[in-house]
């Protein structure tokens, strides 16, 4: 492998995205400045900055026109990605944790924190109605309280299906044109909170990690549990590869540790196992702490990983791993 390891971020990494093409890498951390960098030499382009506080999720549309981020200064905004100008913002009573953008890149789903009175809310928005968008208007078209904070959220199908994974580990799918009740739920393959939801590139499937040491790949239409794939440590991220039937895992010691732990034993590797097959083949080091996020290129020649350590690391596959066969 030929890593880059880019530097733009002084905090540590939330989460990194690909867009559609995979010319443009997406990054953002517990610092207020999400930054875009060009895939093929890691050069950075440029950085949006408008946020307060740490960016925890952020999301491309489908013609990397448009860009959002959830932050924790309480704002969900929403960015030219060519410009850095930032079109709109809505503003919450407590940090927004997640973000997602559906297939046709109009709606945008987001998902608040639960903090004194106020409930955890999962809500969505149409960013072509000016009344939805506005700053001190926040009047969502879907609005549903949860009972356990939501840590991930991901439009799981189109523009109709979300689908959120929260702190007591339990997977719900709700449709956009029915608030009331979830119309699937998993309260069974993990126990702990979900840290992160990724659609297959086929998008039969979701991948679910969690802090309980897995990661579980579901069906996306009922959410039940398919494979799962086990880990010595908190699973903080995970994705499915484009072009084979291999999923990627990445995670490690809890960052509270990380200054008593050394690298060998905090397992801070990524972590490549067999779809089907749920055995562990392979693993690459980089980070000097927990991998946070991270994300397949659509070629799947190159995976992005970004860590607890302040870095993006932008993996490129050797030879050997495209010629790679599994034996069974």
């Amino acid at each position: 492998m030929r890593p880059l390891s880019l530097k733009g971020h002084d905090r540590a990494l939330t989460r990194v995205r690909f867009n559609r093409e995979g010319d443009l890498l997406f990054s953002a951390a517990k610092n207020k400045a999400p930054c875009v960098w060009f895939t093929e030499n890691g050069e950075r382009i440029g950085t949006y900055e408008g946020h307060n506080g740490v960016v925890w999720d952020l999301d491309v549309s489908w013609d990397t026109k448009s860009m959002a981020t959830a932050s924790g200064d309480n704002s969900v905004r929403l960015w030219d990605t060519e410009t850095g100008k930032c079109l709109n913002a809505v503003n919450m009573p407590t940090p927004a944790r997640s973000v997602s953008m559906s297939c046709s890149g109009n709606l945008v789903a987001y998902t608040t924190m639960k903090m004194t009175k106020n409930l955890s809310t999962l809500c969505v928005v149409d960013i072509r109605d000016p009344e939805q968008m506005l700053l001190e208007n926040n009047m969502p078209m879907f609005r549903a309280q949860l009972d356990h904070g939501a840590v991930a959220s991901l439009f799981s199908h189109l523009d109709d299906k979300v689908v959120i994974g929260n702190e007591a580990g339990v997977l719900l799918q709700y449709d956009v044109r029915n608030p009331d009740m979830p119309i699937n739920a998993n309260e069974k393959t993990h126990k702990y909170a979900i840290n992160d939801l990724q659609l297959s590139p086929c998008g039969a499937f979701i991948i679910a990690a969690c802090r309980d040491k897995t990661a579980s790949l579901l069906d996306v239409n009922s959410l039940d549990q398919l494979k799962q794939y086990r880990s010595e440590r908190p699973v903080n991220s995970a994705c499915v590869s484009p072009i084979r039937d291999h999923i990627c895992l990445g995670g490690g010691e809890d960052a509270m540790q990380v200054t008593q732990t050394a690298v060998s034993a905090g397992h801070f590797e990524a972590k490549l196992y067999h779809l089907v097959f749920e055995e562990e083949f392979a693993r690459f080091k980089g980070h000097f702490g927990p991998i946070n996020t991270m994300a397949f290129h659509p070629s799947g020649t190159t995976l992005a990983t970004g860590g607890e350590d302040g870095y993006v690391r932008v993996q490129e596959f050797d030879d050997d791993y495209l010629e790679f066969k599994y034996d069974f």
